[in-house]
């Protein structure tokens, strides 16, 4: 082929990426990554474990399920009645007999022992509990974890029907 000339390839049809570009994009990459890494770590051995949050929660699901149980079986008037500061409405403490509510004996459930390091504290409380009506009461389960921190709390209401 005689005479056939060879074009030169211009710049402005040259397309993709040099080889020192590709390496300048891993290397930003990598140092974005390693940073985003690092700060997922920190917050992670920050944050309480996901195995003593999950027990929380069974814990408190646990006590709340017991509470309302004891309200289905004494009645709201019973359940609700705190004469001579008888806690009569959680199932772990004993309640003597009290006008005509029974005698409540504490319940040796899993619930009303928490494992070693955890506690459970239960509240019932009217006064903010729908505006203070007496048919409405608000119980509060709170479990704190091993370190002291609160790691779940579970409400509820209970209804004079």
């Amino acid at each position: 082929m005689r005479g056939a000339r060879y074009l030169p390839v211009s710049p402005v049809n040259q397309s993709g990426m040099t080889m020192i570009e590709l390496i300048a994009f891993i290397v930003i990459v990598g140092i974005i990554a390693t940073a985003l890494v690092t700060i997922f770590g920190i917050g992670v051995r920050g944050a309480p474990e996901a195995k003593n949050i999950t027990m929380a929660k069974q814990l408190a699901q646990s006590r709340m399920e017991l509470i309302l149980a004891r309200k289905r079986v004494v009645g709201f008037a019973c359940f609700t009645d705190v004469a001579v500061n008888n806690r009569r409405y959680d199932p772990c403490s004993a309640a003597p007999a009290a006008g005509s509510c029974p005698v409540m004996s504490a319940s040796t459930h899993p619930a009303c022992t928490p494992p070693t390091g955890f506690t459970t504290t239960v509240a019932l409380d009217s006064a903010s509990c729908n505006g203070g009506d007496s048919n409405y009461k608000c119980i509060t389960v709170t479990v704190t974890g091993p370190s002291g921190n609160q790691l779940a709390e579970l409400q509820s209401w209970v209804v004079n029907y």
